[in-house]
């Protein structure tokens, strides 16, 4: 009975980077997500123009938060082995990283939270954690992005190159 009791307090560690309970986030370049709870985690979903254009599939486990894989149009494509996307616990200083199989070829990913920022968005101001994160593959391609991570929220802004993006709302509960 007392493990059932404290349950809530592990699941909301586990899920330190999202709200327990999901939600619907609207960016300021259009995207609008959908965090829909799932047994074995999330399911994040992201819409454009009233259409859904990828849904990332993530499970929580006591280490963090794991990448499974991503729906396109085209299908589903898993990262094997999947990929570890927030460490738990999160805090200054943090790095971890990994590498995968993704449609075809090695895909890296490191990342570290770089500190502890006062940001102010659209939907609100926030304290977030700083992260720098690099994707590259064995092809050549990068993605670098600086994301403005609040616990319990989530991405409430980023950078990618010049472009600024961040969120305008956020409405807590599975749609």
């Amino acid at each position: 009975m007392r493990f059932l009791a404290l349950l809530p307090l592990f699941l909301l560690a586990l899920a330190q980077a999202f709200p327990p309970g999901g939600g619907r986030y609207a960016y300021s370049d259009g995207t609008l997500q959908e965090l829909l709870p799932h047994p074995e985690g999330f399911r994040l979903r992201y819409r454009k123009e009233g259409r859904v254009f990828r849904e990332d599939r993530l499970r929580l486990a006591p280490e963090g938060v794991y990448l499974l894989g991503v729906i396109f149009p085209e299908g589903y494509f898993p990262f094997d082995p999947p990929l570890l996307l927030y460490p738990n616990p999160l805090g200054p200083g943090v790095a971890w990283g990994g590498s995968a199989r993704f449609l075809g070829q090695r895909v890296a990913l490191s990342a570290r939270v770089e500190g502890v920022e006062g940001v102010k968005v659209r939907a609100g101001a926030f304290n977030a954690y700083r992260v720098r994160v690099a994707y590259t593959t064995e092809k050549g391609g990068t993605d670098l992005k600086e994301l403005y991570l609040v616990p319990g929220l989530g991405v409430v802004a980023y950078r990618a190159g010049q472009a600024w993006v961040e969120l305008l709302r956020f409405t807590p509960g599975a749609p």
